[in-house]
């Protein structure tokens, strides 16, 4: 029998959540919970989401079984939400941000141990063919011992919503997020400082800290500088105003990330583009393979709870580096 699935937050990403779930034959929608009357009416109306809708996570383990939850709620109240799954003896999948504070991340990690069920991070840019294959270049040594890592994500940002402007750095929790986990999940290595700067330039339309800098450390002392802007302004009409390049620099060579494509650069060669691999799956049906395997065979997951934590400590870590003003040691 298929394992009957909940999705907690019918916003958008928990209606397209839906639709993956459809994708995967060991899993059923079962339920739809948000506690907003509109959010409720559009799932009802989304001809994708069949499944009856309820104002919380109670009243649908009340009208039928539930094996699992995928929390898509705003990033305020998933620490709340996963909690309620946990002690009501569900498996979660939680989208990124796993939490907004690093306590209530090792929260739930212990919580999800002490109950024996699985906690899963959705850290679907591990799942981009474009750093899984930098992944595999990185580990087949093709650039030899790494001496840099660089990326730079630029975005005119236009879309406003109660739940971004109410966090004190939107590029932070919505997109360092991401990129920051595809960094230390493709050059497998785990950061071990941070320093950071957090600012808002005088044009940022009802955000806070719309400009990220930062400079980690990783194991070997591989310096890796990222930066992240909702701040850039003229290219609205390029990749919707999105600009993403991130470089990875060796003895033997370097390694291009522009937007979802890799060019490989090595000593005394020509420039090449890299194949990514074929895309047999969605990033999130990925994920949702991983969730079964947990449940259904104990089977460890890549993104696990305790994984993410060490994502969410560098978060922490530089929020605390740009509030101090000083190099921060990253501490899952």
């Amino acid at each position: 029998m298929a394992l009957r699935v909940a999705i907690a937050g019918l916003g958008g990403r928990g209606r397209a959540w839906a639709r993956h779930v459809s994708a995967v034959s060991g899993l059923a929608l079962a339920a739809g919970t948000d506690p907003a009357p509109e959010a409720r009416a559009a799932a009802a109306a989304d001809t994708g989401f069949a499944a009856p809708v309820w104002p919380d996570l109670e009243s649908a383990a009340r009208s039928t079984p539930l094996d699992a939850v995928i929390v898509a709620t705003d990033a305020q109240n998933h620490a709340i939400v996963c909690a309620d799954a946990l002690d009501r003896g569900l498996a979660v999948l939680v989208e990124k941000p796993f939490t907004l504070s690093l306590a209530d991340g090792r929260a739930l990690v212990l919580r999800a141990e002490r109950a024996g069920r699985p906690l899963l991070v959705a850290q679907n840019y591990r799942y981009l063919r474009v750093y899984r294959r930098l992944r595999e270049l990185l580990s087949n040594g093709v650039l030899g011992p790494l001496g840099r890592v660089g990326m730079q994500y630029f975005r005119d940002f236009h879309n406003v919503t109660p739940a971004l402007s109410a966090l004190e750095s939107a590029p932070m929790w919505e997109t360092a997020v991401h990129h920051l986990d595809a960094i230390r999940f493709a050059v497998g290595r785990e950061a071990r400082t941070a320093t950071a700067r957090i600012s808002t330039l005088p044009w940022s339309a009802g955000l806070r800290g719309t400009t990220i800098d930062v400079l980690l450390e990783l194991d070997g002392g591989l310096p890796v500088a990222y930066s992240a802007t909702y701040d850039s302004r003229g290219h609205e009409f390029f990749e919707k105003g999105q600009e993403l390049y991130a470089r990875v620099s060796g003895e033997h060579g370097t390694a291009h990330v522009v937007h979802r494509w890799i060019l490989l650069c090595r000593r005394g060669r020509l420039p090449r583009p890299v194949w990514r691999g074929s895309r047999r799956r969605t990033e999130e049906v990925e994920l949702l393979h991983q969730l079964e395997a947990a449940i259904v065979d104990g089977r460890p997951s890549e993104c696990s709870g305790r994984d993410n934590l060490k994502t969410l400590a560098i978060l922490d870590a530089c929020e605390r580096s740009a509030a101090e003003g000083r190099r921060v040691a990253v501490e899952p």
